[in-house]
């Protein structure tokens, strides 16, 4: 084959023609969409460029060791082509001297293999070293355009991965709203579960609720679907996500299994995992805030009933003490929670003597509270009766005995004054010592009488003793509220100021002033320490 003589002038002609279909063919191939359709165009642009030969396009994927001819969809074996490029070098050409073909092998982007075939069907002509060098600036250039294309593919499946979060997003936020309410007709880890397998295209799901004794209540979704057979589950790594929490002595255990997409099951990704994780918190959350917020309303219905306990406990405490004909007296209540265990009364009894009564329930509260108001109500029964007061602590010990439980029981200090003549008789049933202050200023403490009401279910003997309460004379009842006020040092009220010697040097005209005297003092001792117990006084003076 003789070659074809050009002329200077007509080769230089020549390569302008190339270098405009260069600029030509930039434009075309950078619009192409997919391989094939890249391929098709490049090979029509080869073509003008050497008119009247044979142009075949061929790829050769990552790991293949066969080369396919993209524009005819068929498979060439090896030895029909070039090897690959060696030493690090990203393409291979081959022109021997008068040859009627060109091979180009060049390695693209994404690492695999492209290869041109340019064959000439003239008679009489050959190719030349200009044509192989354009025939490898053309193969660049499609070396571009395929990046161009896989990066225009990339940023399209990024868009589409971007909305497909953003809308994955959009939906926690209202599944959050959504198992956060308190909907009757469907539990949170139910609808988590419909929109866990919705937004991550499972094809099934199962929530699985495991109380403390091993009870199991299983949702799945599709309804009646069940779990994925376990041979499926073992066999396909990354076909089933899990996502588990604990509450209440409850384990929650939510699974998904096989994602579906257009080419067919595939992977859970980890965004799929993030996202059932996500919503497995907001179902621990939603569990969290129905369960405070039955907390809730359960300590609200309490407040009211200690409302309304408070209410009754401030009808049984005295508002204002019966007044005593040449005798002043005056007591004060402060309980340390809304209701407390404290009880002091003066009550005048139809004979024209007085009792006077102060009480301490042990424990503090409600069930404090109900025992008072057992006091209150058995003390107004059998105080009238006209029994000696040995007899009245017998039958209050028997019947508080039998309205308490075992660890409830009340201390208390009864005393029956005559005020003619001053005869006062005491009975102390474990309660603190009551003073007797005399007008001397010496402290005779009443103590006799016998163990807390209630303490003991027997016919328990007590005793009393009888003073006489002289003119100038005064007398201090209290609960140990008073001396076990605490300061913020953890000191006790009667440790640094004893109330005996408090007694003693404050002597008072009026009984009220000796308590507001006695309360501002434990308050200037306590401090801003919370007060943690019932603070209650009963001061009688003689004129």
């Amino acid at each position: 084959m003789k070659p074809v003589e050009i002329s200077e002038s007509g080769m230089t002609d020549r390569l302008a023609v190339q270098i405009d279909l260069l600029q030509e063919a930039f434009r075309t191939l950078s619009t192409a969409s997919t391989q094939k359709d890249l391929a098709g165009r490049f090979v029509a642009i080869v073509r003008r460029v050497h008119a009247g030969s044979d142009v075949c396009l061929v790829h050769r994927a990552v790991g293949s060791d066969t080369w396919q001819d993209v524009t005819n969809m068929t498979d060439l074996h090896p030895s029909d082509f070039l090897p690959l490029p060696e030493g690090g070098s990203n393409s291979l050409a081959l022109l021997n001297p008068g040859s009627t073909e060109i091979r180009v092998v060049f390695k693209l982007v994404d690492r695999s293999y492209a290869g041109i075939i340019i064959s000439c069907k003239l008679a009489d002509s050959y190719f030349t070293e200009t044509d192989l060098l354009s025939s490898r600036l053309f193969a660049h250039l499609f070396d571009n355009a395929y990046q161009a294309m896989l990066s225009r593919r990339n940023e399209k499946g990024l868009i589409f991965s971007l909305n497909n979060r953003l809308m994955q997003l959009n939906s926690l936020i209202d599944t959050g709203i959504e198992v956060a309410r308190l909907n009757p007709d469907i539990t949170p880890e139910q609808m988590a579960l419909q929109r866990a397998a919705s937004l991550t295209n499972a094809s099934r799901g199962t929530v699985t609720v495991t109380s403390p004794g091993g009870q199991v209540h299983r949702y799945s979704f599709p309804e009646g679907t069940g779990a994925a057979p376990a041979q499926v589950v073992t066999s396909q790594g990354g076909y089933q996500i899990t996502s588990s929490f604990s509450f209440g002595g409850n384990s929650y255990m939510f699974e998904l299994f096989t994602k579906e997409s257009r080419s067919g099951p595939v992977a859970f990704d980890e965004t799929d995992q993030l996202l059932l994780d996500a919503l497995a918190r907001q179902v621990h959350a939603s569990l969290e805030n129905r369960y405070l917020h039955a907390q809730a309303l359960e300590k609200q219905k309490i407040e009211q009933d200690i409302a309304v306990a408070a209410s009754i406990q401030q009808r049984i405490l005295p508002t204002t003490l019966p007044p005593i004909e040449g005798y002043d007296v005056a007591g004060i209540n402060i309980p340390s929670k809304a209701v407390g265990g404290d009880y002091y009364d003066c009550i005048a009894l139809s004979d024209g003597r007085f009792a006077l009564v102060i009480a301490d329930v042990s424990g503090k509260g409600v069930p404090a509270a109900l025992l008072v108001s057992s006091l209150h109500a058995y003390l107004s029964a059998y105080i009238e009766s006209g029994i000696p007061l040995r007899d009245l602590a017998g039958r209050l010990n028997s019947v508080i005995g039998r309205a308490s439980t075992d660890d409830k029981f009340i201390t208390a200090f009864l005393g029956i004054l005559t005020p003619a003549t001053g005869e006062f008789e005491a009975l102390n049933a474990g309660h603190t010592s009551t003073f007797l202050v005399r007008s001397d200023n010496s402290v005779q403490e009443l103590s006799t009488g016998g163990i807390p009401f209630g303490m003991l279910d027997m016919d328990f003997p007590f005793q009393t003793e009888t003073v006489t309460i002289q003119p100038g004379d005064s007398l201090l009842l209290y609960t140990d509220g008073v001396t076990e006020a605490m300061n913020e040092n953890g000191n006790l009220y009667d440790t640094a100021v004893p109330l005996k010697e408090f007694v003693v040097g404050h002597r008072a005209d009026k009984a009220a002033g000796f308590i507001n005297e006695l309360i501002t003092d434990i308050k200037r001792f306590t401090g801003k320490a919370e007060q943690n117990d019932d603070i209650t006084a009963l001061y009688l003076l003689r004129r």
